[in-house]
Formats: structure tokens, sequence, C-alpha cells
């Protein structure tokens, strides 16, 4: 039997990759009529290529002879397996266990570890997932004639948007709009400049991504109000097809 323990080891109430970690706990039960022994529990979750994460015998061999005899539950621990961001990625942790032993004949008798004694089901550690977004804005006005103002036709706007991923999850399918910069205004196109430092395309946690829109042209109305005012949006979507939006 095995079972898995979130722990949120930076207390934030989410999961964080390589900062929160499961602790597993495996029982050992010899349910036949033999002594078996050489016994081991095995995980691929925690084995190479994966970090490797030591499963430790606790106890539970009261007769200290080595040997799991008939009826006997030894227990065994797996205190820091460090959660991925591919595993809150997909919002839980789904693995499972085999325990080995040897009889007296030299067969060898192993079992899948389950939720329970009475089932082979795997063991799954939900994870939170906090998906989130966030967009800011600067505009730069060019004074493309050099003289000192602003002149209607002339003069542009240079925006710069930064996109950074706020949750816990990757986000994918990144976009950034602004209506001053479409139909029925005329069109100036963001254009992303870079950040997605692995080339994976998506927008990872922590990751913050760069678009500009170098062209903006002043109008008159735009003079006359003494100002060009707007804000954009950028909307990502999580692993678990969810959408998430932030304006600028």
């Amino acid at each position: 039997v095995k079972t898995g323990v979130f722990n949120d080891v930076d207390g934030n109430q989410c999961a964080d990759a390589g900062i929160d970690t499961i602790t597993y706990t495996f029982t050992v039960t010899n349910e036949g009529n033999v002594s078996l022994s050489g016994i081991t529990v095995t995980d691929p979750l925690l084995e190479a290529p994966n970090p490797v994460v030591a499963i430790v015998f606790q106890g539970g061999d009261t007769d200290n002879d080595g040997e799991l005899d008939v009826t006997e539950t030894w227990t065994y621990t797996a205190t820091s397996y460090a959660i991925t961001q591919d595993d809150i990625d997909a919002g839980e942790v789904v693995n499972q266990a085999t325990a080995t032993g040897t009889a007296p004949d030299q067969s060898t008798v192993s079992d899948l570890s389950g939720t329970e004694i009475t089932n082979d089901d795997q063991t799954v550690v939900e994870l939170c997932q906090n998906p989130d977004i966030a967009i800011v804005k600067t505009g730069v006005f060019n004074d493309v004639d050099g003289n000192q103002c602003a002149d209607a036709g002339v003069d542009t706007i240079t925006y710069t948007f930064t996109v950074t991923n706020e949750g816990n999850v990757s986000l994918s399918g990144i976009t950034v709009t602004d209506p001053l910069l479409q139909a029925p205004n005329p069109v100036v196109a963001i254009v992303y400049q870079g950040g997605d430092t692995d080339g994976d395309n998506e927008l990872d946690v922590d990751e913050t991504w760069t678009y500009t829109a170098t062209s903006y042209t002043i109008t008159q109305d735009d003079i006359d109000a003494g100002e060009v005012v707007n804000q954009a949006t950028a909307t990502g979507t999580a692993p678990d097809q969810s959408t998430v939006s932030d304006l600028s």
C-alpha cells in the first residue's frame, strides 16, 4: 500500500516546482503463509532518469530476523520527492511502487502498490494549479520631425508590452491585443521580441515575454486631447484549457 502527502514547504497554499515536495509512505505486508526474505520496494518515479529519492526502511521487523514474517508489516518512506513543473501542469502526480520478496523455495513474489491492500490502484497526489498572467505597457513619444512638439500624421508612439507568468502553471497561446492598434483604427502590429528562454512556445512560470508596437501614428484627435490613453490585454491558456487574462 502506498500513500502520498503534499508538503507545502513555502506555506503559500499551492504547489511550487523545485520547492514543494511529496512524502511517500509504503507499507508492505506478508499476506501468505511463509516468511519472505530480500524485501525490496521500488518506484520508477524515484529512480533515474528522475532525481533519485531513497526509499528508507522505517520499521516493522518485530523479531529483527531480516525476514518479512507472516502477517508482519514493514514500513518505508521516501521523504523528499521534489515536485516538477510538469507535475504542476498535469495537476497531479500519479505513480506506483512494487514490493518484491523471495520465498523459502527461492521463488519470487511481487505486488503493485494500491490505495488499500485489496487493490492495485495507482497513488494520486493532486496539486493546486493557480494560473495567472500579468501585462505591463509603456509608451514612448517619437518626435519624428524633431520640432519638440506633436504633429498629426508625422510623429509616432512606440509601445512596449511585457507579459509575465505570475502563476504556477505554464501558459500557452499567448496573445496581446490593444483596441487602439486595431481596426477601425490604422492597424499596428504587436510584434513578439523575445523572452521564451527555453524555446518551448509556452510562457513558463516567472518567464517574461516582450512585445513592441513601433509605429502608432499620432492623430489630430490625440493632439487635441493632449494625450493618448489606451490599454492592452494579455491572454493565455492554462494546461486545463481555462483562460487567464490581464489588463495592462
